[in-house]
C-alpha cells in the first residue's frame, strides 16, 4: 500500500480474494492514503478478521434473487430449491433459447437471426443481444461497501 501512495494511486482494482482486499483497505486507511481499493464478486464472500473498509468497490452482476421476478423464485421455492449462484442466469439463458428456437421455427429464419434485435423476458429481466451476438446491456453494476453491506453506488 505504501508503494501504490507514493506512486500516487487514488483507486485500485485488485484480482484477490476478499481478505487480501480488506487488508489493503485496512491499511491504507491507517496510512491515510486516500486509496479506494475495487475488487470482483468475489468480494460477496464476507471477509476474514479484517472487515472491508467503508467506501470498497465491488464489480459485479445484481443479487440474482433480488431482480429475478417472483413467480419464478416462488417456482423454485415450491420446489424447496434455493437458486444460487449462477442457476437463476442460466434459466434465463434456457428460457432465451426456447423463445428463440420457437421463433425461428414459425420465422423459418436462423437461429442467430432470432436472437437479434429483440427483447427477451427472462426469469432476471429483460435481455437483448446486437447484431454481433453481444449482450446490449452490462450486466455487472458497481456496489460500494457502506459499513455493513455493499449497496449499489450512487451515480455521480
Amino acid at each position: 500500500v505504501g508503494r501504490l501512495r507514493k506512486a500516487g494511486a487514488t483507486h485500485v482494482f485488485a484480482g484477490g480474494d476478499g481478505d487480501d482486499i480488506a487488508i489493503m483497505g485496512r491499511d491504507a486507511g491507517q496510512l491515510d492514503a486516500g486509496i479506494t481499493f475495487a475488487g470482483g464478486e468475489a468480494l460477496r464472500t464476507p471477509p476474514g478478521d479484517v472487515p472491508y473498509a467503508t467506501g470498497t468497490l465491488m464489480i459485479a452482476p445484481p443479487e440474482w434473487d433480488d431482480v429475478a421476478a417472483p413467480k419464478v423464485l416462488d417456482s423454485f421455492a415450491a420446489q424447496k430449491i434455493v437458486p444460487e449462484g449462477y442457476m437463476l442466469p442460466a434459466y434465463a439463458a434456457v428460457e432465451i433459447a426456447e423463445a428463440a428456437t420457437a421463433l425461428a421455427e414459425t420465422s423459418n429464419k436462423p437461429l442467430a437471426d432470432a436472437l437479434t434485435a429483440r427483447n427477451f423476458s427472462t426469469a432476471i429481466g429483460p435481455i437483448r443481444f446486437d447484431g454481433k451476438g453481444d449482450l446490449t446491456e452490462n450486466l455487472y453494476r458497481v456496489f460500494r461497501f457502506n459499513g455493513a453491506n455493499f449497496a449499489p453506488a450512487e451515480a455521480k
